[in-house]
């Protein structure tokens, strides 16, 4: 059988409940990647660690932070679409979470499209295998909230770009010819998690709301680095998280 045709709908053998104990806490939860944001958030607002979500390699606290009033959590996830897709799934289980607003950063295709940008995905391609069993088999997902995250941002006065996004498993396997094809498709950047977290999501009935700032540039013969591991996207980091309280706020 294909990877393509891995997608049923039987009953899974192995569940969060297998390892996880049940909680309620919160339905909005943000997402980053980013132990800086994570330090940063927890010395500006009221929190405590309501969980902790990992496995053997070692555990990440789930914190609840208390923004204007409102509960959020806040955790960070593993990079990679099994590895983020699993924390967010066994986290919605502990915590009773449902809509999910991640952040972090990707690579552009497109620098004069996306310069000085945040940009939201509206759809991603499905580089990766974990979401083909999550959902029937395509090439492209669509982001779901895209539009209501383009009103939510317009609204906050702060500059995007919508467009296609390129989610891929293999960091070192993004050559010439692939980036080209995805370019060919419309896709403007490329990133590791975005396909597999709402395939995740729409199995789950979850909601799920993503942008990325540009961090490298990846569409040109030669890799740039544009901010990725400098003091500058720490700044930027930040900067998304308290974007993503404004949103979670909103939605």
């Amino acid at each position: 059988m294909s990877l393509l045709d891995s997608y049923d709908e039987s009953k899974p053998l192995i569940v969060p409940g297998n390892f996880c104990k049940k909680g309620n806490y919160a339905k909005k939860c943000i997402v980053t990647f980013s132990n800086k944001v994570v330090a940063d958030a927890i010395k500006r607002y009221p929190h405590e660690i309501v969980a902790r979500v990992g496995t053997c390699n070692g555990k990440t606290p789930i914190y609840l932070i208390d923004f204007e009033g409102e509960k959020i959590l806040l955790y960070m996830s593993l990079i990679t679409a099994p590895a983020a897709g699993s924390n967010m799934e066994e986290v919605a289980y502990m915590t009773g979470a449902t809509q999910f607003i991640v952040f972090g950063s990707c690579g552009s295709l497109d620098e004069l499209a996306t310069k000085d940008k945040f940009i939201i995905p509206t759809e991603s391609y499905r580089g990766e295998g974990y979401s083909f069993y999550y959902v029937p088999k395509s090439d492209y997902i669509e982001i779901k909230n895209h539009s209501k995250l383009k009103a939510i941002l317009d609204e906050m006065g702060l500059p995007t770009v919508e467009g296609k996004s390129f989610t891929t498993d293999a960091l070192y396997r993004e050559t010439e010819t692939i980036i080209a094809q995805r370019k060919k498709e419309g896709c403007i950047c490329v990133e590791m998690e975005s396909s597999a977290l709402q395939a995740l999501c729409i199995n789950k009935g979850y909601e799920f709301y993503t942008f990325f700032y540009i961090s490298d540039l990846v569409g040109t013969k030669k890799w740039q680095n544009v901010c990725l591991g400098k003091e500058t996207e720490k700044l930027q980091q930040i900067n998304c998280f308290d974007i993503a309280l404004q949103i979670a706020k909103r939605i």
